[in-house]
């Protein structure tokens, strides 16, 4: 019989840990860039605070006149009793 004698390496002198701490390890790393060009380069205003009065006024205008056409389909369906 022959006796081996294996000697073992360190866990940081294996590849195998490293990977695995590689891949989470560059997730953070990524998610750190993302954030700071989220912060860092904002999205522009495209309308000024002008345009953007305007803009809601003419919506708020739309939708009472919306909701008075539904008001009204409501009640014309109701009279007619018909299907």
């Amino acid at each position: 019989m022959r006796k081996t004698t294996e000697q073992h390496r360190p866990w940081y002198k294996e590849p195998w840990p490293w990977v695995a701490i590689a891949i989470p390890a560059s997730a953070v790393i990524m998610g750190f860039t993302t954030l700071y060009l989220a912060v860092s380069n904002p999205d522009p205003v495209i309308v000024d605070d002008q345009k953007y009065r305007e803009i809601s006024s003419g919506l708020k205008a739309q939708s009472a006149s919306e909701s008075e056409a539904a008001e009204q389909g409501e009640a014309g369906d109701s009279s007619d009793g018909e299907y």
